[in-house]
């Protein structure tokens, strides 16, 4: 029975012989030796990619040729006819992780006298099928951010279509890219700004990107004023400049202009601040007409969070604001001002 198990089994087993049958208990070993030795070649195909995915691409499969070589080296060639599927699983398993979302395909082929096996990629699902951009700053205004928006998408054209997974293993590459098109920008360059990307793949992938300068501020918005007839709709402008005088002291040189709307009457402010913590400052400033000095103090939380700014004069007059950003432009606040008769309003700013 034993040589019947051995004659089944050699053919069962093309390409390898049968040395050995032994009963194991209620199993029974075969030891198999191959026919001789195939020359196997091994080609990865690289799908066709925008540059630099193609790039990422030849980088995460650095390596794969010569472990898919390790496997089939002694395989024989007549193994095909009964080891397909499980050469196809072995090379699956040695692509996850170092090419996700990526699907092998193997075909073998020979030249001359030398079988080659072709292994060829294709996408899998879920792809990337849009990148959403948000640029924040607390130093830029939005009409600038909207150009750096553009400037992102433009970048990150080559992310769109790719497997999610795959762009999620790629994660600091996609950053990096983002960060390196917004740093060559004359908006950054010309502000020294700092940028700050972060990726989240999805199929409408956000791609968040912090900007801030170091060295300089800049604001632009108009407002409108409900529920006072002495307050009229203006227009604003804050430029900043940054400085640090010591370790650890962010400080800002500024003048702001705020223009009426009924009289064009211009109300300038002249000073400088101090942060002490992100999102919170405080500062004194002289305002003309009238060479008064303020008092002033900023908290801020950002997009879709509440915050708080509050001015008092020399002279005791109390003028503040306390609203919350909706988004990246609009906000509104209850504003009140000590020195007219309508002291409490209802403010909208749209930031330019």
């Amino acid at each position: 029975s034993l040589r019947l198990m051995a004659l089944v089994a050699g053919r069962l087993f093309s390409g390898y012989s049968v040395t050995d049958v032994s009963p194991r208990g209620e199993n029974i070993g075969l030891s198999l030796t191959p026919d001789g030795r195939t020359p196997w070649q091994a080609d990865g195909i690289s799908p066709h990619l925008s540059h630099p995915a193609d790039q990422w691409f030849s980088e995460n499969a650095s390596g794969l040729q010569e472990k898919i070589m390790a496997i089939i080296r002694d395989l024989p060639m007549d193994a095909l006819s009964w080891a397909d599927i499980p050469l196809k699983d072995e090379i699956e398993s040695l692509c996850a992780p170092l090419l996700p979302g990526w699907i092998p395909s193997l075909l073998v082929r020979l030249d001359g006298d030398v079988p080659v096996l072709r292994i060829s990629f294709a996408p899998g699902p879920p792809f990337v099928l849009a990148v959403v951009p948000r640029v924040t700053s607390a130093t830029l205004p939005v009409m600038l951010r909207a150009d750096l928006n553009e400037n992102i998408l433009r970048a990150l054209a080559p992310v769109v279509g790719l497997p999610i997974k795959w762009a999620e293993f790629n994660r600091e590459k996609v950053e990096a890219l983002a960060a390196r098109s917004l740093e060559r920008t004359k908006i950054v360059e010309n502000t020294r700004s700092a940028v700050e990307v972060t990726f989240n793949p999805d199929q409408l992938s956000a791609v968040e990107a912090e900007v801030e300068s170091p060295k300089y501020s800049l604001r632009a918005w108009v407002a409108a004023y409900a529920g006072s007839d002495a307050r009229y709709p203006e227009i604003g402008l804050h430029m900043g400049r940054k400085f640090m005088p010591f370790s650890g002291w962010d400080m800002e040189l500024y003048g702001e202009w705020i223009l009426s709307a009924n009289d064009f009457s211009l109300e300038s402010r002249w000073g400088v601040r101090w942060s002490p913590w992100k999102g919170i400052m405080a500062g004194a400033e002289q305002a003309f007409p009238g060479n008064e000095t303020w008092y002033r103090l900023w908290l801020e939380g950002g997009e879709r969070a509440p915050y708080l700014w509050w001015r008092i004069s020399e002279r005791g007059w109390h003028h503040l604001g306390a609203g919350y950003r909706i988004n990246r432009r609009v906000s509104l606040e209850i504003h009140y001002d000590g020195r007219v008769e309508d002291k409490i309003s209802l403010k909208a700013i749209s930031d330019l």
